[in-house]
């Protein structure tokens, strides 16, 4: 018989939405381990259009080729295509089959695949559904992609590149400017699964692309997930109409499945509505990515000068890791120790920050680091 004690990972047990302060084991504590990033998840708002759409039954029971549709579905695809100022967007179950989206909608427009080596593990699983010929280049590594293409792309074919915009494990940016220069004399598409870029990166919330000055087009191409910045659930990919119109005729993944259920597509649609007109959460959370990697570094921790609100390092041996954490838990703050896509084998502790969390509560955390490193 499996119980809560003999369940795998379940050394924390979540009973609350998380947020700033997140009740875990029974306790409230000071929440750094996940990635809601403006503590949509437990939004008023939020619940409250969920529990509304509830009257409408859970989900449709059937495919949107068919009879599956209904207003709320469109409502979140029309609210994402204003958000990331495109002609339309995809609504789909999960943001982990964004690399199997990214990769089947333009299949007949490339050849062969190359993939960031510390990419996520949706990538690798996804990519796998193309059935092209796979390269993978060093991580963030422009000059290492160029190379491979010269050596590994057959002449005349044409590459996909497929990456993280935001890399999970450290917060990384993904070069784009530098890889779009890279695959233009080969007439490349890029492909970025933006699932910690939306809603943070740009100055309208757009992520990665908008970070760089780039927009969504032909050979550039973006997906992203309503589950972290948006408080919400399920992937989606913005762009133009002929873009759209393929993965819904062509994509399994969405012809074949069930889609989101209504509820959480009705508190996914609120969460895009109350971002959108919040920019200043932004702000706020760009602030306090820049208290929280300053601290760190002045501990002597690697933090990169960036407005990704995550920050991640090593200890050594790996067992050092697993006492910090349980040293902060006991003392009140929860940080993620995770081994993940991208991370080194032993793992890492990673500390994610929200807009809600004050500079006290930031403050705490880097003392009580203090401390204990």
């Amino acid at each position: 018989m499996i119980t809560d004690k003999t369940r795998p990972n379940s050394g924390f047990l979540m009973q609350s939405a998380p947020g700033a302060e997140t009740v875990i084991n029974g306790r409230t504590v000071l929440y750094f381990g996940g990635t809601g990033y403006f503590g949509l998840h437990g939004h008023p708002e939020v619940i409250r259009a969920g529990v509304e759409a509830f009257s409408q039954g859970t989900h449709s029971a059937t495919i949107r080729s068919g009879f599956g549709n209904n207003p709320i579905l469109l409502d979140v695809e029309r609210k994402l295509a204003v958000f990331f100022g495109t002609e339309d967007a995809v609504y789909f179950s999960s943001g982990y089959l964004n690399a199997l989206f990214l990769a089947q909608a333009p299949a007949s427009r490339f050849d062969s695949v190359f993939i960031d080596q510390a990419c996520h593990f949706g990538i690798r699983d996804g990519i796998a559904a193309s059935g092209k010929p796979v390269v993978f280049y060093r991580h963030c590594d422009p000059e290492d992609l160029r190379q491979k293409l010269r050596n590994d792309l057959p002449a005349g074919a044409k590459p996909l590149v497929l990456t993280d915009g935001v890399f999970p494990a450290f917060g990384e940016i993904a070069p784009v400017a530098d890889i779009l220069d890279v695959i233009e004399p080969f007439d490349g598409i890029l492909a970025l699964d933006d699932a910690h870029g939306v809603g943070i990166l740009g100055s309208n919330g757009r992520g990665t692309l908008e970070h760089f000055g780039k927009t969504p087009g032909e050979s550039v191409l973006s997906a992203g997930t309503l589950s972290k910045a948006f408080g919400g659930y399920g992937g989606f990919i913005p762009g133009g109409a002929a873009l759209t119109a393929g993965i819904r005729e062509t994509v399994g993944a969405y012809a074949g499945s069930t889609p989101v259920p209504t509820p959480i597509a009705a508190a996914s649609a609120k969460g895009i509505e109350l971002l959108s007109a919040h920019p200043e959460w932004r702000e706020s959370l760009r602030r306090n990515a820049g208290r929280l990697k300053a601290g760190l570094r002045a501990l002597g921790l690697p933090a990169a000068d960036s407005p990704v609100p995550i920050a991640a390092w090593t200890l050594s041996p790996a067992a050092e890791m697993k006492r910090v954490q349980e040293v902060l838990f006991d003392r009140g703050i929860a940080l993620a120790r995770l081994s993940y896509a991208g991370a080194p084998a032993g793992g890492v502790l990673r500390a994610t920050v929200f807009s809600t969390h004050t500079r006290d509560q930031i403050d705490r955390l880097l003392d009580e680091l203090k401390r204990v490193l």
